[in-house]
């Protein structure tokens, strides 16, 4: 009896030591894919973390002088843009005053990705507000920030331009071969067959709400 319970317990220590063993090995791949993962997170926030200087109120311009600088008339319109490290966020446009835009009101593009490469990013339009075309897409290239040139003072500025809009589908925006030229910002750069100005966005000093929203 004594040398069954013994065999037994010994048999019991060899199988829990062998399952043990068996998934020893089963930890560190765990780990790894979880590292992996991690990994992952990051780079993607680190890839698309270049849109959070963007971040800000800004006024924004589209008429030209003929040193190619924005005038001061043209500063009507606004932008507020809200972006997070994973590329989520928003931009809401609009103009100062609801009189000054169509209907009044403001229009907000929920941001749905990006290319750091080529600048661009790539939205919907949400219904809501005085938003055109509902929940149809579109795209918007991006010059660089840059904190030299901006007019009126402004600290920061770039130029913008809302290359794609009004299609069906997120798809057909992606697969678009439509290009913009922002050397051409002061005449027919922007659209998909080059017939409008890239608008010009300059940072707000101020940090306030639009009387328009």
């Amino acid at each position: 009896m004594k040398q069954t319970l013994f065999q037994t317990l010994v048999l019991l220590g060899l199988t829990f030591l062998f399952t043990a063993c068996q998934m020893e090995p089963q930890v560190p791949e765990s780990e790894a894919n979880e590292n992996l993962l991690v990994g992952l997170l990051a780079g993607s926030g680190l890839s698309t973390s270049f849109l959070l200087e963007y971040n800000g109120q800004w006024n924004a311009g589209y008429a030209y002088d003929a040193n190619g600088k924005v005038t001061q008339a043209s500063l009507t319109g606004r932008l507020i843009i809200a972006t997070n490290p994973d590329g989520s966020g928003s931009i809401i446009s609009g103009f100062e005053k609801n009189s000054d835009y169509f209907g009044g009101g403001d229009t907000t593009y929920r941001i749905l990705s990006f290319d750091k490469s080529t600048r661009r990013l790539y939205y919907q339009n949400t219904p809501g507000g005085n938003n055109f075309n509902h929940s149809t897409f579109g795209r918007i290239d991006y010059t660089p920030v840059t904190t030299s040139g901006c007019e009126f003072g402004a600290t920061k500025c770039f130029y913008f331009c809302e290359t794609l809009s009004n299609k069906a589908t997120y798809s057909e925006v992606l697969a678009s071969t439509v290009t913009s030229d922002p050397a051409k910002y002061t005449t027919n750069g922007c659209g998909e067959i080059f017939k409008s100005t890239y608008s010009r966005a300059l940072l707000r000093t101020e940090n306030s709400t639009w009387t328009g929203l």
